[in-house]
């Protein structure tokens, strides 16, 4: 097997989980913020649905230089949950055939994210993929579901069953 087919598994289990928090997700609250440091909700929802675009880049670019004029990532802000959703749905739907296509070297080529011209990380695609999209989205997932908890929303199973599920 492939490392592509390796993770195509997971890649599909972890959209599938994130797309269950992001349905839940409530229209008319994109303002709130459980703590003045934290994120609105309309930013961590945009964020965590995003992650599945830069993903793919990762996988087809060799750099990302952030907050560029030549930055290639789609930004979103989500104003109606529907919006949001469909924008996933595409994104995620991308990176599967993607992922799909990339080859076991491609994995092993260099990437590097800088921010205006600074270095932020040099790894591998590989290690782009990993750590810059899956844990990073399973992180602000989790987040999420706390915003859902403190909004009274019902918060899905992801690693198992939750209160709402009983």
């Amino acid at each position: 097997m492939t490392l592509a087919e390796r993770l195509l598994p997971e890649l599909e289990q972890q959209l599938d989980n994130t797309r269950k928090v992001l349905n839940e997700v409530p229209d008319g609250r994109n303002d709130f913020v459980p703590h003045e440091k934290s994120m609105p909700l309309t930013r961590l929802a945009g964020h965590t649905a995003e992650l599945a675009g830069f993903a793919h880049l990762y996988l087809t670019l060799t750099s990302i230089n952030m907050g560029t004029p030549d930055d290639p990532r789609e930004i979103l802000r989500m104003k109606l949950k529907a919006g949001l959703v469909s924008n996933f749905e595409a994104m995620a739907a991308r990176l599967v055939e993607t992922l799909k296509a990339t080859s076991d070297p491609t994995f092993d080529e260099g990437f590097t994210l800088l921010k205006q011209g600074n270095m932020v990380l040099q790894t591998t695609r590989y290690g782009a993929y990993r750590t810059l999209f899956l844990d990073h989205m399973i992180h602000h997932r989790a987040q999420l579901g706390v915003y859902l908890r403190l909004l009274g929303e019902k918060v899905p199973a992801t690693f198992g069953p939750t209160a709402d599920d009983k």
